[in-house]
């Protein structure tokens, strides 16, 4: 009976959805739910010859995958099958860049260098470096995929845990700079402090042994200047930047109208850890569905020590909010750190497909194989 009272409410929501598709947007989006697999590769139950892959997704009831990069004539059959192929880009997300550029790396509000360990990723705010990023973008739109998703398209800090650690970024020359152009305030540039005068110098001054010095503010002082006296204007600004990014982003997909444009999106409201979601995040579902298609909250219900009913909750959530398709991507068993039973996997599953999603990714292929969860999936799925 839950299972028909499922599939009935999926139905009429099927329907409200075609009613109103707009007239640019893939229909694909709309025609059936994604049943897609994170990190596919032709190999485990889906190696042999390229029908013996297609026949194992197919009996799986696989209808997505989301790779790095796949074997051109597979891509081709595999889209000839109505297998949908998706890819993603990492935009801000590659700390291994410092290396070669050291002006990518954040600064904390300490006025530190921020820690790879962090998820600090590169500063958002370098839009010198933007059109490299934008490149790549354009050369998967243009690679035969269906469509690419944004993945750690935001600020960095490290959030797939029960009590994230936040961390405020950035405050490089860079960012405060930027800063200040987008928004018109003005940094002060010194800060005043007494200066204490030497002994033989306090006779001559025995009213007043201190005077006033000027002196360079500090990246820290700087950076608790704006969060003090603009912590409204700062956070703007913040979001601004990655809805910016994400309109370029939109502008190169548009080239190709059949293509659609994903994000991978940090699970939080924006009463929780603070606003962090905006404040430190720098994402704003509001602003950000202007310009995507589809929207996938990570929702690892184990890595963020939260029930498995918060899955369907924040899909209901998200998708009042951007009136968009939500496909959230779940976690499968991650290993002896992280289990997840068959049981719980398969109850995250549902939820997830609960209406009003319009599927679901499975993080991730390896392990859903190592952890002999595929039966589990295709039962649920089936």
């Amino acid at each position: 009976m839950r299972l028909q009272n499922r599939l009935f409410r999926l139905s009429l929501h099927l329907l409200a959805w075609l009613i109103f598709i707009p007239a640019a947007t893939p229909s694909f989006l709309f025609a059936q739910q994604i049943h897609a697999l994170w990190g596919f590769t032709a190999d485990g139950p889906f190696s042999g010859s390229t029908q013996q892959t297609i026949a194992a997704l197919k009996d799986n009831a696989i209808n997505a995958v989301f790779v790095d990069r796949l074997d051109p004539a597979l891509m081709k059959t595999l889209r000839a099958s109505g297998i949908k192929i998706f890819s993603t880009v990492q935009v801000f997300g590659d700390h291994s860049l410092w290396k070669t550029y050291p002006q990518l790396r954040p600064v904390n509000r300490e006025g530190e260098l921020a820690p790879a360990k962090y998820g600090s990723g590169i500063c958002p705010t370098q839009r010198w470096y933007w059109p490299t990023i934008l490149q790549k973008i354009s050369r998967k739109a243009g690679a035969g995929y269906d469509g690419v998703w944004l993945d750690f398209i935001r600020f960095g800090s490290f959030w797939e845990e029960p009590n994230p650690r936040l961390q405020q970024l950035c405050f490089c020359d860079s960012t405060l700079a930027d800063f200040s152009k987008v928004t018109g305030i003005a940094i002060p540039a010194q800060v005043a402090e007494a200066d204490t005068l030497a002994a033989d110098e306090q006779n001559h001054h025995s009213e007043n042994a201190d005077t006033i010095r000027m002196r360079p503010m500090t990246t820290a002082e700087k950076a608790e200047w704006i969060l003090s006296n603009h912590s409204v204007e700062w956070t703007k600004y913040k979001t601004g930047v990655i809805t910016d990014f994400v309109k370029l982003a939109k502008e190169e997909i548009a080239k190709r109208p059949e293509k659609v444009l994903g994000i991978f999106s940090v699970p939080w409201r924006r009463n929780e850890f603070g606003d962090a979601i905006v404040t430190v995040i720098g994402q704003d579902y509001a602003a950000l569905r202007d310009h995507v298609d589809v929207f996938s909250p990570m929702l690892y219900h184990e890595l963020c020590g939260r029930p498995l009913s918060w899955i369907g909750s924040f899909v209901k959530h998200t998708s009042n909010l951007i009136k968009k398709p939500v496909w959230p991507i779940i976690q499968t068993d991650l290993g002896k750190d992280h289990l997840v039973t068959d049981e719980e996997f398969a109850t995250a599953v549902l939820n997830a497909l609960d209406p009003p999603s319009k599927g679901v990714i499975i993080f991730r292929q390896q392990t859903l194989i190592e952890a002999k969860q595929l039966p589990t999936l295709r039962a649920v799925w089936k």
